[in-house]
């Protein structure tokens, strides 16, 4: 449809099910162009699992998914990666062994489609390694270049995770909790580099951070069982008495309100 080219990210009643469970239910998503849009929920709510939808890690039983109007439903997870829809903080992501450049080299050839069997093949490949470091710098692991990925403390992990899918050059970054496990000075640093990334891309983040949800995001969506159960700006959700009932509850009520730490 020809509206769809107005938003990033479109999804239209995409349908996952196991067996008799519905992973997700009739998904509805408009997503706006330079937008971080956070995905909320209890546990189980179908959050992981829509974003395995939106990447192609996962095939949908119903629906369609349109990256700026370009229909990407049906087409491998790769493919998506080439058109610019691209997630962060997949396990296999990152390298142990090899350094934080030449993960980022790694990526970047992926981008390009070149064979990177044998690493030491394509060490000498200029633009890559440029490239990389320019991304390492970017992501803030310059100083950590030539340090093993296995060595990074786990903060920096995390930040070369989005290094590797920026390598992508995505138009629209699929985010799975990138601030699980981190604590309050690694957290403040993934909201910062998350927000410098609206300058460049959209962001759309699955995160139970509510403190890191409300300093990014622009758009919230709470999916409840599957479904969508509401979307709004920080405060329209922070409002709604039926987002408080069906996903906070009392306590984390108090914290969508801004009364708890």
């Amino acid at each position: 449809m020809a509206h769809d080219a107005f938003f990033a990210l479109s999804v239209k009643g995409l349908k996952k099910s196991y067996g008799g469970l519905a992973a997700t239910r009739d998904v509805e998503l408009d997503i706006a162009q330079g937008h971080v849009h956070a995905i909320i929920g209890p546990n189980g709510a179908g959050k992981t699992t829509l974003l395995s939808l939106l990447s192609g890690a996962l095939a949908a039983d119903a629906g369609e998914i349109f990256l700026f109007g370009e229909a990407m439903h049906g087409r491998a997870e790769q493919s998506r990666v080439g058109a610019g829809l691209a997630r962060s903080f997949q396990i296999t992501s990152v390298f142990d062994e090899l350094s934080v450049l030449e993960n980022l080299q790694v990526a970047v050839q992926r981008r390009q489609h070149v064979s990177y069997g044998f690493f030491h093949s394509s060490a000498q490949d200029q633009e890559a390694q440029e490239t990389a470091l320019m991304v390492a710098r970017r992501v803030g692991l310059e100083k950590f270049a030539h340090q093993l990925a296995s060595q990074l403390s786990h903060g920096a992990r995390r930040r070369l995770d989005v290094g590797l899918a920026i390598a992508c050059k995505p138009r629209v970054l699929l985010m799975d909790e990138p601030m699980a496990g981190m604590g309050h000075e690694e957290s403040g640093e993934m909201i910062a580099l998350i927000q410098s990334l609206k300058q460049e891309l959209t962001v759309v983040l699955v995160e139970h951070d509510m403190d890191a949800v409300f300093a990014l995001a622009d758009r919230i969506t709470v999916l409840v069982q599957g479904a969508v159960l509401a979307t709004g700006s920080v405060d329209e959700i922070r409002a709604n008495a039926e987002v408080k009932l069906a996903y906070l509850g009392e306590e984390e009520g108090d914290e969508m309100r801004g009364e708890t730490a």
